[in-house]
């Protein structure tokens, strides 16, 4: 049974109600930029982290912060358009743990995430193990789970490293992302 805090059930509920009202909160992939910073600026989730002043600096990764916890964790929000300069991509990543939160701390936010999808996603059409800490390079992603939301949108979840801290990432993509399937080779007596 899982134990769920205030912050993750309400967390689970802006899920929920994602599948219904946008990607995330109420952003919608094909939103302009100007449309999804004003989204953002509106929305009850997230609180923006700097002036506007430097938004046309920065671009507007990492300025957006959900105001809610999920599986213990702050998150930022980081985007990806596609060619004609709409959104394609929102990921959720994690604040930064140390090396030596990464099989405590951030293995057990990442198992609570994986129920909570599951819970609102069902079953993920991929469920790998808990990604190796060494197995990450420097400023890099390996994404452990997949969930489907209709047949055009997929749901990815997994760890990553910059420089030497270590994150949870969840990612919204506008495209079906199929698992990676292996084939384990027996070994000839």
């Amino acid at each position: 049974m899982i134990k769920f805090t205030f912050c993750s059930l309400l967390a689970l509920l802006a899920l929920a109600g994602s599948s219904f009202a946008g990607v995330y909160a109420n952003l919608e992939f094909g939103d302009s930029r100007e449309t999804v910073q004003r989204k953002l600026k509106s929305s009850d989730m997230v609180e923006q982290t700097m002036p506007d002043t430097y938004i046309s600096r920065t671009g507007l990764n990492g300025i957006f912060k959900c105001k809610t916890q999920l599986a213990g964790l702050t998150y930022h929000l980081y985007f990806d358009w596609n060619d004609h300069g709409n959104l394609d991509e929102i990921t959720l990543r994690s604040n930064k743990l140390e090396q030596t939160d990464y099989s405590t701390s951030l293995y057990q936010a990442w198992k609570e995430a994986g129920k909570l999808f599951t819970q609102v996603y069902n079953a993920p059409a991929q469920d790998a193990d808990f990604p190796k800490k060494n197995a990450l390079a420097k400023s890099s992603m390996m994404m452990s789970h997949i969930w489907h939301k209709g047949s055009n949108e997929s749901i990815l979840m997994g760890t990553g490293k910059d420089q030497t801290n270590y994150f949870l990432a969840i990612r919204f993509v506008n495209r079906h992302v199929e698992p990676v399937r292996t084939v384990t080779k027996k070994a000839h007596p």
